[in-house]
């Protein structure tokens, strides 16, 4: 009989999504995709708003539960690794530390107070499929996803945080471009598609807020396991900025002073509809798109006709130009330093919520003729369906970044290197890894003189 459940957490910077598995027989995985929400146009999605409010200093709503007058938090898990450069000085993150320092919370506590809200809605369903008393009938191991250029210091303040919101202690963290990329080479396989062991895919998770690059070289068939063959890599360029770009186009063109007079339900309806429909779905065409904005007055002159708004084609090509740009650059410099390596792309694949949009799928074909893109099917929801697997693994490569830096005190030049360290010798092996409760969790970081 099956005595283990996995539950798989998806923490992302905008939206955060759950998976649960009974860990025998067809493992059958449920998505948790009817979240608390008073509107019915994102009732089912599989993702939830990573964002909370705050009522005299307490957590009170989460998720799309949050109302437009409360004080809420989002963005604050980008501030859990605070030697990550990402997001410094951009308006979210800044939002973010104003609105902590005015609750005088740290990032730390808001992320706990965030994942006990979801891990309770988590529990809270899942007695509905296995009774109230599942608790004490299976053990429970959480998977939780974490950016891949975090650093180690990171992962362990998110394990902390994790424990502090309820979950059980036995927790293992993933990369989360680690999570798309098997759930489309999975998908891949199961489909038929010729894999062979030293296959090389760059992935690129686009997500809300960041967008993740790393690598992956295909080690093993059966069972099908991964390594890293190159650094990670991101950037800010989620589709949250194409909404920030959209809002500033439809801000300009009504003009500033009538946007500040219009009911923020209909501004928020309006940014429901450039999410659902012309986000997705823009092609860089020149299809025509509308949007609705209640209580607008008519301009013929910017297509503004009884409270619906024509939308230009070339301003809409800007507002994704300027982001998908940046996402192309960032895969472009992965692309390289895998070759540079001695390693050839297959593939790239595209995964994450933005990574389904077919303008950015169309650009990366357009500037990589020679390399398939193969874009997820399944969207956000197979990242958050792979995290209850419990038959991969994932090898780091031995070393996979060095640097030179010289000490200031000193002058004496040294090189920074990050490798998995073991030496073997005969049938003796002696390793030097970083373990957290008897399990490997991190490869070891050395200092060494240049003259050694």
């Amino acid at each position: 009989m099956a005595t283990e459940i996995v539950v798989g957490i998806d923490f992302g910077t905008t939206y955060s999504g759950v998976s649960w598995a009974i860990n025998g027989g067809e493992k059958k995985i449920h998505i948790v995709n009817d979240w608390p929400n008073p509107n019915a146009s994102v009732a089912n999605s599989d993702k939830v708003a990573s964002k909370i409010s705050y009522q005299n200093w307490k957590a009170k709503n989460w998720g799309f539960n949050v109302e437009l007058k409360e004080q809420s938090l989002s963005w604050f898990k980008l501030l859990l690794d605070p030697n990550n450069k990402i997001g410094q000085g951009s308006d979210k993150v800044v939002d973010t530390l104003r609105q902590l320092e005015a609750l005088n919370k740290a990032p730390e506590d808001v992320s706990v107070d965030y994942l006990s809200k979801l891990w309770q809605y988590t529990k809270d369903k899942i007695s509905k499929v296995r009774g109230e008393d599942w608790t004490d009938i299976y053990t429970v191991r959480a998977v939780l996803t974490v950016p891949a250029i975090w650093s180690d210091s990171a992962k362990d303040r998110t394990l902390r945080i994790a424990k502090r919101a309820g979950i059980p202690d036995n927790v293992s963290l993933v990369s989360e471009p680690e999570a798309a990329a098997l759930a489309v080479l999975r998908e891949k396989k199961e489909e038929g598609e010729p894999l062979r062991i030293g296959d090389c895919f760059v992935v690129c998770d686009a997500g809300g807020g960041t967008v993740d690059l790393i690598s992956y070289k295909i080690s093993s068939l059966e069972p099908f396991q991964v390594e890293e063959c190159a650094m990670g890599a991101g950037d800010l360029c989620g589709s949250v900025y194409l909404d920030q770009a959209f809002e500033r186009y439809i801000r300009l063109i009504v003009g500033e002073s009538q946007w500040k007079q219009l009911k923020p339900k209909s501004k928020q309806k309006m940014m429901l509809d450039f999410e659902n429909s012309i986000k997705r779905s823009y092609a860089g065409d020149d299809k025509q798109f509308t949007v609705d904005l209640q209580g607008v007055e008519d301009n013929a002159s910017v297509g503004i006709d009884d409270e619906t708004i024509t939308l230009k084609s070339n301003a809409l090509k800007t507002i994704f130009d300027h982001v998908i740009g940046q996402i192309l650059r960032l895969v472009e410099n992965q692309v390289a330093e895998v070759e540079e390596k001695g390693n050839h792309v297959k593939a790239i694949l595209l995964v994450g919520g933005f990574g389904t949009n077919r303008y950015l799928y169309k650009q990366l074909n357009h500037a990589y003729q020679t390399v398939r893109v193969l874009q997820a099917t399944g969207g956000s929801e197979n990242s958050v369906k792979v995290l209850c697997k419990v038959d991969f693994a994932i090898d780091r490569a031995k070393l996979w970044a060095e640097k030179s830096f010289k000490d200031p005190a000193t002058g004496q030049k040294w090189r920074t290197a990050l490798f998995d360290f073991g030496i073997r010798l005969d049938d003796t092996t002696l390793d030097f890894f970083v373990t957290y409760k008897g399990e490997e969790v991190a490869s070891v970081a050395a200092n060494y003189m240049e003259e050694f």
